[in-house]
């Protein structure tokens, strides 16, 4: 049994989500958590569907699905509200409940988005920086995550992807793709801050890393999450765009 189990609240505020579809897409993610991620990190969680985000019960994260994501470019991401409770935000297109489970198990994790790791930065600088936690980040791709009664769910990494060395047989993330710790896969990113309080990204694409500086003396906080994020989401539209064009040019 875990040492933790958290109250996830699941609301669609879309009305175009059949409810026997968005029932099973909440079921899904609540095996994914008690029998894949809870044994792995030690956490586990009640998920349960509200009608409204109104009508969600006291001690509940909530997790909404929107038509329109406040955030350009992301289609989801999960933070802390004035109040200090866990929330997160997942936009209806596509693949939303690999989205959906992709946040939850973050805000599992990382709830109150201030679990850091310290490590060598990857790109070569041999500084020491601090990797923010953000379990499904690195292997995001809807090509690595895998379906549990026919819903897609994220694939995530295990606390053995922080590992100093690679041991062989040893898993580092629940499906087996990453051969040592500390890398990504193709269509995942990992974000870290450096001792000045600068945050940096590396992107993993066509089978090389790419990276972005987020901007100069940027602190984590409330205040600043929304400039941040908006800088990862264009990061990802501007290098998905060179990505396309690269694959248009080789035809």
């Amino acid at each position: 049994m875990a040492s933790k189990t958290f109250n996830i609240a699941l609301v669609d505020t879309t009305d175009l989500i059949l409810q026997e579809d968005f029932l099973a897409t909440a079921k899904a993610i609540q095996v994914q958590v008690s029998r894949d991620f809870a044994p792995v990190w030690d956490v586990d969680a009640v998920i349960e569907v509200f009608p409204s985000l109104s009508e969600v019960s006291p001690g509940f994260w909530p997790v909404t699905v929107d038509k329109v994501m406040d955030i350009q470019g992301v289609n989801g991401y999960h933070w802390v509200d004035d109040k200090g409770i866990p929330f997160s935000k997942v936009v209806y297109r596509d693949g939303w409940s690999l989205t959906a489970s992709h946040e939850i198990l973050e805000m599992l994790v990382n709830p109150y988005v201030n679990k850091m790791k310290v490590f060598k930065a990857l790109d070569g600088s041999g500084q020491d920086v601090e990797y923010l936690v953000e379990v499904s980040d690195p292997v995001e791709d809807k090509d690595y995550g895998y379906r549990i009664d026919g819903v897609l769910v994220s694939n995530f990494y295990y606390p053995a992807f922080f590992d100093l060395t690679t041991t062989e047989g040893k898993k580092y993330d629940h499906l087996g793709w990453l051969r040592e710790p500390r890398k990504l896969l193709n269509g995942g990113y990992i974000s870290w801050r450096n001792a000045a309080g600068e945050w940096f990204q590396a992107f993993m694409l066509e089978n090389k890393l790419i990276f972005k500086k987020l901007g100069e003396a940027t602190p984590l906080t409330t205040a600043e999450t929304k400039k941040v994020l908006s800088i990862v989401g264009f990061s990802l539209l501007i290098l998905s765009s060179i990505v396309f064009l690269v694959r248009l040019f080789r035809k």
